[in-house]
Formats: C-alpha cells, structure tokens, sequence
C-alpha cells in the first residue's frame, strides 16, 4: 500500500488558523530542517523559513519580509509579483532597499508595524526571525521592547481580515514570531491572548523520518543497486538507529557517509560515527579467539558462578558478532547481577573489562550508596541551568562522552535514590541521556551491568535484616527465592522495575 506524504502537524495548524489569526508564534525544533512535498511523492529537507515561504505563497500571499537583527529586512516576493509591485509595497512602509537588503533594527521595525497590518492590497507575511533575541530582559523591558510588544498586542485586537485572492478568503496581513522557546516574549503579550495562536513545532518523529529517508538515502551511489526487500530493511533500521535525531542530524549522517564513502549498506557506521565519533566499531576489533576463550579466562579469577558467566558471555558474542545488534541506539548489552555480597559480582565486571579492553581499571563504576539523596541525578546528568555545578556537567555523562565504548558498573542499585530509576530506564530503552546542558550522550557502545542484594536479604516480623537464602541451599532454589523476592518488592516500589 503506498504511503502518502502527509504535512507536519504545526503546518497542517498553521494553514488551519491562518484565515483566523493575526499574528503567530512558532517555537519549539524551529533551527531544525522540514520534511516538505515539494512535488507529488518529492519530499525534501527544507530550513523553516523556506517552508513557511513555500506555504505562505501556496496559500496566496504575494509578499513576505523577514526581519532579524543581523541581517535587517530581506524581501521575497511571489513570482507573479512585479517589481513595480515590490517598489509599491516598499514606499508604502517607508523602507529602502540595499542590495536586496533593508538595513534596520528594533526601532524601525517597531515604526512599521501599523503600516504593515493596514496595509491594502495582497495579503502580506512578516516573518520576525530569532525574535527571543528582541528582548534583553523579559521581565525587565527596555523602553523600546516594551514599545514594540505593547503596540503588536495592541494591533492583534485591532485588525480585521478582508477578502483577497481569486476566491475572496479572508486574509490578514499576518505577522510570525519565531522563537525557540514561548517563555522567551513577554507573557503579558501572549497568555490568554485571542488574536495569537502559539504553534510548537515538534522535533521530527518517525513517520517524518520515515518520509524523508528514501530521498536521503538515494542520494548515496550504491541505493538503486540493492533489492528491494534489503532497501526497505536498511530504511527501517536507519529509522531506528535516527530515533530522536533531528532531520538536520539526518542529512549530516548522509554527507558524513558520502565524504567518507561509506556504502549504503552499512549506513549504520555513519550513524554511529556521527553520534559518537568512533570511526571503527571497536566491538568488530575484538579478539575472537580470546572470547572463544573467554570462559576459561572468567573462572580462573571468579569461580563457580556458572549460570551468570554463561548469560553474560552469550551477551558479548552477541554484541561481538552484531547478531541481535542494539536497535535503536540501545546499549550493546545490559546485564543485572543480583546476590550476596562477596560471590563475584563486582569482580565478574572487572574480568569482563579486561577480556575486552586488556585493563580491568578501564570501565567506569558508580557506587550508587553515593546516590542516595534527592537531586542526585544531577550528579550524574549535571546540574540544569541557573544551578551550582551547571558547568561541569555530569559525572555518567562526562564519562560516556570521552569513552563511549566502555563497561558501564553501577553497583548495589538498590540503594540508590528512586528518581535515578527513570535514568536508567530511559538508558536502557533509548540508550541515551540529555545532560543538564542539554547535549545528548550515548549509550550504544557501552555494555551496562547493575548489581545489587535484592532479594538475597529481608526484613524480618522485628524490622531486622535476616538471610533470605541459605549458603546449603540448591542453586536453583537460591534462584527462586531471590526472584520471587525481587518481584514482590517490585511490585510495591518504583524503584524496582529495572
């Protein structure tokens, strides 16, 4: 069944509300590119501003100005649209053009406000790009931003559309502010404010991945000569592994893969290189030979432990040998060791990081006694803007960035606040986490391993901590105790569901 493109959702609402509103805020992934139909079944990456042209002209717009700080006023006119017709609408505003630039600031886009709403003839659109730069202060107004706002308010409830076009719509001469955040024009400008519509414009989700992809993709030499049923496989994969990637991201993956000249087929080294910037996937540079030997290697430093070193091993070939790779951008492999203290656990970590790296000091260990407080996680991720320690970032997340591909310990799990669980669970189902500064760090090249006492003791009639398995007892009943244990304290706390 063939796909049929369909808009994003801030421009289906925007098109929805433009006979309605005066004045627009767009904000939100607004530095992102934009999937656009720019023919039928052509889907293309265009910059927001060129979206919103392509839009405001379909819709039967003659004329649209944006305006910015840097750059002044910069006119784009329809294609039927004469010069004599710019000239008109030029005087009309009192501005003069400079090589095909109009110099100017805060001030005379303040002067032409009233000019521009009145304005006669065809619907016209003023696009006022990066607009949070306008104001110094939001709740400290200077005398001319407080001018500039208090007057485009004022004009909102003003206004009234006319008919224009072939078809007679109503049209107004619409004004858009474009900013990345809401909270960065003043409240009193847009809260409960009729005559402004806030649109968000969402990073891209699958579906928009989805759409974009094949017409990235064909761009690399080697595309149209792969079948079928393998080019749809290597676009669902792309979509997985460019989970919460911007499209801009996407286009950088594809460049990235011509410069180098990466072949379609392993699309998914670009990814990685551009997420984590390993050129070589260091899991494919791994001695076999030594993890076919790997057991032998494990039981000379911890002994017994039969059932656990199996598990694990069967996760490092898988990881080894790409078999079951890590969709999505998940961790190469997540283990959760439970049991007494003193059985091998934190050694069997250590064993396995000098099997893959040759230095048992090379993975990175969290004891999570350490995390015990509220806001420890801002140990981890780092502290969020405005914040003691907002420079330094994150203990986890410093780590992960200058050594990607490592083992990962966080050990007796239990003990660590709960607010730390989603941390872990957002690692373990997307395989990243967003520092307090906002950079997005990966987990897909580390192996994971938790280890904790859960379920090994309990808390007896007195509140006493007692044994909840005995030393004689079989393994396998040791085994369903301990889990049988784990899942009656899960069910009662958050914490748990790990």
């Amino acid at each position: 069944m063939e796909n049929i493109f369909q808009k994003a959702r801030w421009l289906r609402d925007l098109q929805r509300f433009l006979p309605l509103k005066s004045q627009f805020v767009l904000s939100g992934n607004v530095r992102d590119l934009q999937a656009y139909e720019i023919a039928s079944e052509i889907i293309t990456p265009l910059v927001l501003n060129q979206t919103l042209q392509n839009t405001l002209f379909d819709a039967g717009y003659a004329h649209i100005v944006v305006f910015n700080l840097l750059s002044g006023f910069t006119l784009i006119s329809h294609p039927s649209q004469s010069e004599v017709q710019e000239q008109a609408l030029l005087q009309r505003l009192g501005l003069s053009m400079s090589a095909n630039r109009i110099p100017g600031g805060i001030d005379l886009l303040n002067s032409i406000l009233d000019k521009w709403v009145e304005y006669p003839h065809d619907p016209i659109a003023l696009c006022v790009d990066f607009a949070s730069c306008l104001v110094s202060q939001r709740e400290n107004l200077s005398a001319i931003e407080h001018h500039l706002f208090t007057r485009a308010l004022i004009l909102s409830h003003q206004v009234k559309a006319r008919p224009a076009g072939t078809q007679r719509q109503p049209f107004f001469n619409t004004i858009f502010w474009i900013v990345e955040k809401e909270t960065d024009l003043p409240d009193w400008f847009l809260v409960n404010n009729p005559r402004i519509r806030h649109i968000p414009i969402a990073k891209p989700d699958g579906q928009m991945r989805r759409a974009l992809a094949p017409t990235l993709l064909r761009s690399l030499p080697d595309f149209e000569q792969i079948m079928d049923d393998e080019r749809i496989t290597l676009l669902n994969d792309f979509i997985d592994e460019t989970e919460g990637l911007l499209l801009l991201d996407l286009t950088a993956i594809v460049q990235l893969a011509r410069l180098e000249n990466v072949p379609v087929t392993r699309i998914s080294d670009a990814v990685r290189r551009y997420k984590v910037g390993i050129t070589e996937d260091p899991w494919q540079k791994i001695d076999k030979n030594r993890i076919r030997k790997a057991y032998d290697i494990i039981q000379r430093r911890v002994k017994g432990q039969h059932h656990a070193v199996t598990h694990l091993l069967d996760i490092i070939k898988r990881a080894v040998t790409g078999v079951g790779s890590n969709k999505g951008g998940r961790p190469r492999g997540i283990l959760f060791l439970t049991g007494p203290t003193g059985v091998g656990k934190t050694e069997l970590a250590k064993t396995v990081t000098q099997l893959l790296f040759g230095d048992e000091s090379a993975y990175i260990r969290f004891d999570m006694s350490e995390f015990s407080a509220e806001h420890a996680d801002q140990r981890l991720i780092g502290a969020p803007p405005g914040y003691v320690g907002y420079n330094t970032g994150g203990e986890l997340t410093n780590a992960i960035r200058e050594k990607p591909f490592s083992v990962v310990l966080f050990d007796e799990i239990e003990k660590a606040h709960p607010q730390l669980m989603d941390k872990f669970l957002q690692i373990i189902d997307d395989g990243v986490l967003t520092s307090g500064r906002g950079d997005r760090v990966y987990f897909s090249e580390s192996l994971i391993i938790f280890t904790s006492n859960l379920g090994i003791y309990r808390l007896n009639n007195e509140g006493e901590r007692v044994a909840n398995v005995k030393p004689d007892e079989p393994f396998e009943i040791v085994q369903q105790d301990a889990t049988q244990n784990l899942r009656l304290r899960g069910s009662d706390n958050q914490e748990l569901h790990l």
